[in-house]
């Protein structure tokens, strides 16, 4: 069996939905050796960061990324702020 690693994603639009796409299906296409659970998903408005949770499949969102770096339950990060923020 294989260890999980708690992902954790900064940014919603775009890219983030890709992203969330590219972590939800990626069982199907490499044989990684963790397994990834989308733990949380940050973003700045507390409404808009709930509804893109629920919609992408991240299991908590936080309206703080430097409280999402925090959590003990996330060991990756995926940066999906536009080009000029990362």
């Amino acid at each position: 069996m294989r260890p999980v690693a708690g992902i954790g994603m900064i940014g919603y639009a775009f890219m983030g939905r890709t992203h969330s796409q590219a972590w939800r299906s990626v069982d199907a296409f490499f044989d990684l050796p963790i397994k990834p659970a989308m733990v949380a998903v940050a973003g700045r408005s507390a409404e808009a960061t709930a509804q893109a949770a629920e919609k992408l499949g991240w299991a908590h969102a936080e309206t703080d990324w430097k409280r999402l770096l925090e959590r003990d339950d996330v060991q990756i990060v995926d940066i999906c702020t536009p080009g000029d923020s990362h």
